[in-house]
């Protein structure tokens, strides 16, 4: 596979499509690459929308464009399409409106909303509209951001956190689909997840890190994803490349629980385990992974590898499921 080979987009647009079928064409064109669902127009013209999904290893994204439109995913439709997974709605353009259970959430541009999907919703949009829709399985929302969603979740903008952080997101997001690369998807599924969990724990008030520190973090973060096949990647050289003291970046990482080097550790391994599974990599020898991710010695990742998965590369190249942690 080459560097700037591309994920396949799915597709689908209204436009071309005569007006009475375009909400039967919308209904079918969900049910097969997002969610089982139906839909309602309100605009004299009808349903102008247009769709575009992505499927990553873990979790798929939608970018939905369109104009005033209601959708429902009710009770009948869960039995007879059902999906476990949490949606994480980042609206733009039009103010919009979610009903889940007793709950009527109000959503203004920029803001979020988590909610399952095996539970019955109607969203609704006012005007001239544009989403982000992550697509996360439920096992793994409760590993990596909210071990609990009861209900469904609105997240503001009314810090100068929460708009930098959701403002990162929708950017990186909007950068990602204009160019999906095979080689960056693994960096875009971490980045997004570790931004959803950041947003969410903000939300919860469990946050310790400012605005300020944040938006260093988020540099870090990106230079670290950037620049993981380096083996002189440390702290020192990261914190150069932020601009800020060694000291200080390591007080960043350490509010948030961990620390630079084993941030970049398990990133490392990560990618590396997700190389060893992928199809499009059977014929790269072990040292050939290793080397990739910032590792000179094959026996140092062999290493690596089995203390933080509990099995050695080649055992998870034979069998992936077994380089799968619980909460990576």
């Amino acid at each position: 596979m080459t560097s700037c080979a591309l994920l396949e987009t799915r597709r689908a647009d209204t436009h071309d499509i005569p007006l009475d079928q375009r909400l039967s064409f919308w209904e079918q064109y969900n049910a097969s690459c997002l969610v089982g669902l139906k839909c309602s127009s309100y605009s004299g013209s009808g349903l102008a929308a247009s769709q575009s999904n992505l499927e990553l290893d873990d979790m798929s994204i939608a970018l939905v464009q369109g104009n005033e439109h209601v959708v429902e995913r009710d009770s009948a439709m869960v039995r007879a399409i059902p999906k476990e997974s949490v949606f994480v709605s980042l609206v733009q353009g039009s103010r919009s409106f979610f009903y889940q259970g007793d709950d009527c959430t109000l959503l203004a541009p920029g803001e979020l909303v988590i909610y399952r999907t095996d539970r019955p919703y109607l969203f609704g949009f006012s005007g001239a509209m544009r989403q982000f829709i992550f697509d996360i399985p439920q096992e793994l929302f409760g590993e990596r951001c909210l071990r609990r969603l009861d209900g469904p979740l609105k997240v503001g903008v009314e810090t100068r956190l929460q708009r930098l952080l959701i403002r990162t997101l929708a950017d990186r997001t909007w950068e990602f689909f204009e160019r999906p690369l095979n080689d960056e998807a693994g960096h875009f599924q971490d980045g997004a997840i570790e931004l959803l969990a950041s947003i969410i724990a903000g939300q919860a008030g469990e946050r310790r890190v400012s605005a300020h520190g944040a938006s260093y973090l988020l540099a870090a973060k990106r230079m670290i994803a950037e620049q993981l096949g380096d083996p002189d990647l440390d702290c020192e050289s990261v914190a150069q490349a932020v601009g800020i003291s060694v000291r200080h970046l390591a007080r960043l990482f350490t509010l948030e629980g961990g620390s630079v080097s084993r941030y970049i550790r398990d990133k490392r391994l990560g990618q590396a385990r997700r190389m060893l599974s992928s199809p499009q990599a059977v014929g790269l020898d072990i040292s050939e992974v290793a080397y990739r991710h910032g590792y000179s010695s094959q026996a140092h990742f062999a290493r690596s590898f089995k203390a933080r998965y509990g099995c050695t590369p080649s055992e998870a190249r034979k069998a992936p499921s077994c380089g799968q942690p619980e909460c990576e």
